[in-house]
């Protein structure tokens, strides 16, 4: 018998991830990936708990509210079909049948991505990165642009279709290899809280590197 006690960054980084895609194949390790329905949001974290076999969650919003039940949860990996989460010495248990990965799901891939370089570098702040995603939300705006411009990297939240639409700028530190407008969608900013280091191709990709844990986030660009 194997017994897993998630901390709490590890469940909240689940959390993200159900954000992500509300479904997840765990591999053996200590390795957590998840990827959109769309395919173009990847992410993935190294985490201090070591799962001892491959399982599926087709419901991870529910598995982590089930979590939530106990004070102290500590997942029992003793049967290939199932956990049992117990709480210490409370006598409480439930057990959790996990899901058939082929027909439930989108797996992340095993393989690594293969970021092509980026043209635009830059670090953001949980609190800029705030600021951004709220005035998206108070001006109905629905994208992000990174922009080099004159070796300045400026983040925007804009409506890219709208010459006229409001628009919302921020001045982050990096550097960038030429005059560029690189879009994502707003909704595609799924973060775990914190600072990132985040690099952009031109080829339409971007790679999101938290600066204080082990995860990072690829996520497409617009065309």
């Amino acid at each position: 018998m194997t017994a897993v006690t998630l901390s709490k960054q590890t469940l909240a980084i689940l959390k993200n991830f159900a954000t992500i895609n509300t479904s997840i194949v765990v591999k053996q390790g200590n390795l957590l990936k998840t990827i959109s329905n769309a395919e173009n949001i990847l992410a993935s974290a190294k985490v201090e708990e070591t799962f001892p076999i491959d399982f599926a969650i087709y419901d991870l919003n529910q598995f982590i509210a089930g979590l939530l039940l106990f004070d102290d949860p500590v997942l029992h990996f003793d049967n290939p079909n199932y956990v049992t989460v117990k709480d210490g010495g409370q006598g409480r248990r439930v057990k959790y049948f996990f899901s058939d990965p082929e027909i439930t799901m989108k797996a992340a891939p095993d393989r690594e991505i293969k970021f092509p370089g980026g043209n635009i570098e830059f670090s953001v702040t949980e609190e800029q990165i705030g600021a951004l995603t709220r005035a998206a939300a108070v001006y109905g705006l629905p994208d992000f642009t990174v922009s080099g411009e004159e070796k300045t990297v400026i983040l925007k939240v804009r409506d890219k279709e709208d010459d006229t639409s409001n628009h919302y700028d921020q001045v982050v530190q990096g550097s960038t290899d030429g005059d560029y407008a690189l879009d994502f969608k707003v909704e595609n900013l799924r973060l775990f809280q914190g600072d990132y280091k985040v690099s952009v191709s031109s080829k339409l990709i971007s790679k999101w590197n938290h600066s204080d844990l082990d995860l990072s986030y690829y996520i497409a660009l617009e065309p």
